[in-house]
């Protein structure tokens, strides 16, 4: 709330207060040991542990005066203090080896020293953290002096403590440092073998930071991770990482002091980084053989670009895109621009845009492609601010180019070959044009007859032997100024179809004559397909005109071959006719179209 970097000194006993530049401050003296810090929610109140007085004091963090103090007794020497669910939260130890933990209600100063429900004394004082934006949640773990892992995350919104998980971590011991994530899904825990992150529900790993000792971390409001380790002068020794990512966003080192006898490296002590809250700094204490530095480093603003686009534009016209930039960046700020179209597919650089004091812009074009036209704005970043990137996709429009294809719906012979032929009109740069090929079933798929450059009159021709029912496709697939197209025509494709008769004596005036003791046969050709059946038709003439006398859907062998003989008592003087029949859709398929074969006159005499 006050823009203040508070530290304490166990050495000295002091707590000492500082602008986020360095300037001006307070300090508060006499506190033997004083260690771990806290605030309050709202800011008001400093809590600092004192163990070498077995005292909790609070402090106002305006005037710095005392404002209570929490007595805990005699053997119990309080190292560090949170708060969380309502209470304060403090790891102590009873001066010797054994380690433990209690609360504090702020109201009544009440305080009550926990069990460990269900888990082992710590040896020593556990670490402990909270985070504001997770309130109900505490961590601890194993402190620093011994070789511990062990890590437990609790539940505290009922004022008392209820273990969600305690794990003992695998790769990890003499644990430096321990953060809890603003969100409460994460616990960020230091030590030898590294840094680790891990879920707050069941301790799994989800993230590795180093593989050489972590001695501090914490964890920013916005997700972002720090961690820091110890290394000579020209290594980096903290590192910073965005949410959910292991890869370094950036990487310090700390220098070495250039003071007489402190030519060594700064070394970034245990617990020893904290986050600006919301903000770019990152606030580090080193120590260079006893002499204690404050840092505080500007990691780079993460900036984003957000644009605001038509959804689709006519081609050739003026069109706006409006932008904005996070990261108050200065107005006059350039960013760079980029279209890709079909005609520049490999992207045109536009001209640059600038942004006003609010980080808004707008890019103004006018796209002579049309189709998916994408505009790229970029931002290269500098020393306090990061890079970024934001793409943007209009609809631009096309003429749409006349193409046509002849033959549609026209019945042609079985084994016919007939010419298809496309025409386009006017287009831009393609006077390409494909024609498809696709029979009736779902055995043969759909093939390329030809593709090819129109001529000079816009016609390409593909002949096309039809032996089913086919769809024909006329393809042309656009251009930067003429939108793809195609056409359909359906050609209907007959089968072949005859009836062959025997067993009559005689033929005259285009009749079959048998005897009314002979039984006619009836032989079918027809294309074959598996399951195809022919319609068998007869009829008889009467009274001046042919009627329906009978008919047979008959199967097709798998040669085409249908027989059938006429049986039963035979009338004569009658004039009968008989033809065969594929029916689309009755005769088995829809392959073809329906098709009727000649007809075979006969009658009968004794």
């Amino acid at each position: 709330m006050h823009q203040r970097l508070i530290a304490s000194d166990p050495k000295n006993g002091v707590i000492a207060s500082t602008t986020y530049t360095g300037s001006g401050g307070s300090t508060v003296t006499n506190l033997p040991g004083v260690a771990g810090l806290t605030l309050a929610a709202d800011s008001s109140t400093l809590y600092a542990a004192v163990p070498n007085s077995h005292v909790i004091i609070a402090y106002s963090t305006t005037t710095y005066a005392e404002t209570g103090r929490i007595t805990l007794g005699d053997r119990i020497y309080p190292r560090d203090v949170v708060v969380a669910g309502g209470r304060l939260w403090f790891s102590y130890d009873d001066g010797g080896a054994s380690g433990n933990f209690g609360s504090i209600d702020p109201a009544s100063s009440a305080v009550t020293l926990h069990s460990f429900t269900g888990i082992s004394p710590y040896y020593g004082a556990p670490l402990i953290a909270a985070n504001p934006g997770a309130p109900n949640l505490i961590a601890l773990s194993d402190g620093s002096g011994t070789s511990g892992s062990r890590v437990v995350v609790y539940d505290v919104s009922a004022g008392s403590e209820q273990k969600i998980v305690e794990k003992s971590i695998d790769g990890l011991s003499y644990l430096r440092d321990l953060a809890l994530s603003a969100d409460g899904s994460q616990v960020v825990v230091g030590g030898a073998g590294g840094a680790l992150q891990l879920s707050s529900t069941d301790l799994s790993t989800v993230g590795s930071y180093l593989n050489t000792v972590g001695y501090a971390v914490d964890t920013a409001p916005d997700g972002r991770v720090a961690v820091a380790t110890r290394t000579e002068i020209g290594t980096p020794d903290l590192y910073t990482y965005d949410a959910g990512s292991t890869t370094a966003r950036q990487a310090f080192d700390m220098p070495g002091s250039t003071l007489f006898n402190h030519p060594g490296p700064d070394q970034v002590m245990v617990n020893g980084i904290v986050w600006q809250p919301n903000g770019p700094r990152l606030f580090v204490v080193t120590d260079n053989n006893g002499l204690i530095g404050f840092r505080a480093l500007n990691e780079p603003v993460a900036t984003t670009i957000t644009l605001t686009t038509p959804t689709s534009a006519a081609r050739a016209a003026s069109l706006t895109i409006a932008g904005t930039i996070t990261g108050s960046l200065p107005a006059g700020t350039a960013l760079t621009v980029t279209r890709t179209d079909m005609e520049s597919t490999s992207g045109k650089a536009l001209a640059d845009v600038t942004t006003d004091a609010s980080g808004n812009f707008t890019v103004t074009d006018a796209p002579p492609a049309g189709g998916k036209v994408t505009y790229t704005v970029r931002y290269a970043g500098d020393a306090t601010h990061l890079g970024a990137t934001a793409t943007a996709t209009v609809t631009v429009s096309r003429a749409t180019p006349a193409l046509t294809l002849n033959r549609n719906g026209t019945v042609n012979a079985y084994g016919a070959t007939v010419a298809m032929t496309a025409h386009l009109g006017s287009t831009y740069t393609n006077r390409t044009v494909e024609i498809w090929a696709d029979p009736a079933g779902t055995d043969q798929g759909n093939k390329l007859l030809k593709k090819g450059v129109v001529d000079s009159s816009g016609n390409l021709t593909a002949n096309l032997t039809l032996t089913r029912n086919t769809t024909v496709t006329a393809v042309f697939t656009g251009d930067a100024r003429y939108a793809p197209l195609s056409v359909k025509s359906t050609v209907y494709t007959n089968v072949s179809v005859s009836t062959a008769v025997s067993g009559y004596y005689k033929t005259s005036s285009g009749y079959y004559y048998y005897r009314k003791t002979t039984n006619p046969v009836f032989t079918t050709t027809m294309t074959p397909n598996a399951g195809r059946k022919q319609k068998l038709i007869f009829e008889y003439y009467a009274s001046g005109t042919w009627r329906a006398w009978k008919s047979y859907m008959l199967p097709l062998s798998s040669t085409g071959k249908s027989t059938y003989t006429l049986t039963g008592t035979h009338s004569t003087g009658v004039k009968y006719r008989v033809r065969a029949a594929y029916i689309a859709g009755t005769s088995g398929d829809s392959l073809n179209y329906t098709t009727y074969g000649a007809y075979r006159y006969f009658t009968f005499t004794n």
